[in-house]
């Protein structure tokens, strides 16, 4: 990680950005209570977005709460934020709150959510479990022909304990994804709808893919945190590996560039927002068309 330097005026940069392409596109992002967590103490909000250091994050303020040590941050979440949307309505609205979102590459989040939620075969997931067969739909139909040989489709694709024998590729879930008329899932939402851009102004945006140790200080500053008594775990790593854009452009060689402009059609206010750049992903890209 890189040192002690901050700029705000990036940060205020992106902020406007955010709040000119809301503009340009009349976009209208309505608040879901259970995306934001409150802290009343710290006078701290935050968007968790999965895949962008949520953990981390539901972590630190779970600790500011004084919540008991547990592995599973996820369930933490009902308990660290506000009762009702109206609370969340004003406090969206509160000068007096800061409020942190945090972002990464759009493209690197979705490989990220991919490798970690559908093809890492070594655990349970709900979204292998509910997203396979869809995918599977679209791209294998002959996994769907059952005889007494082969089995059914849950026999010949999940082990007993719902972990997945055969795993969707990249691709498949991408052509999935692209034709999907059903509400994205949490961790391969678009970041302007799940965190309300539009109608909240917040105040600090922190871009995952090259941030500092000033950033974060600043950070806990505004959280009303000392740097020296808190733990707060390196940003971005997982267990298959962090996936930076070396990564992502691995899974991108095996698409052709038609599905790279199709899937920044559907991320493109996301890339616009953040000024994220699909021109590198296109040079990923193996075939044309």
């Amino acid at each position: 990680m890189k040192g002690e330097s901050i700029n705000l005026q990036e940060s205020a940069t992106i902020l406007q950005q955010i709040s000119n392409v809301c503009m340009k596109y009349n976009l209208r992002t309505p608040l879901i209570k259970r995306h934001f967590l409150y802290n009343p103490e710290h006078k701290s909000m935050y968007c968790w977005i999965r895949k962008v250091a949520s953990t981390s994050f539901t972590k630190l303020f779970a600790d500011m709460k004084n919540r008991p040590p547990t592995r599973n941050y996820y369930k933490e979440v009902d308990s660290l934020t506000v009762r009702t949307l109206k609370k969340l309505q004003l406090l969206s609205n509160n000068t007096k709150i800061f409020k942190l979102l945090v972002v990464r590459d759009p493209f690197q989040r979705l490989v990220s959510s991919y490798r970690d939620r559908i093809a890492d075969n070594s655990k349970y997931t709900a979204q292998a479990w509910i997203y396979t067969e869809k995918i599977f739909r679209l791209t294998r139909p002959e996994l769907f022909h059952s005889n007494t040989t082969t089995g059914n489709f849950q026999q010949k694709v999940f082990t007993s304990d719902k972990r997945l024998k055969i795993v969707p590729t990249f691709k498949e879930f991408l052509v999935w994804l692209l034709q999907s008329s059903e509400k994205d899932d949490v961790h391969w939402v678009q970041y302007y709808s799940h965190c309300a851009v539009c109608n909240i102004r917040y105040n600090y945006v922190l871009k995952l893919d090259d941030y500092t140790y000033g950033q974060i200080n600043y950070i806990f500053s505004k959280f009303g945190l000392d740097k020296n008594k808190v733990y707060f775990t390196t940003l971005g790593e997982t267990q298959g590996g962090h996936t930076n854009f070396d990564t992502t452009c691995k899974y991108f060689a095996n698409l052709t560039q038609d599905i790279v402009l199709k899937l920044h059609e559907k991320y493109k206010i996301d890339f616009e927002m953040y000024n994220y750049n699909i021109n590198y992903y296109m040079n990923c890209a193996t075939k044309k068309f």
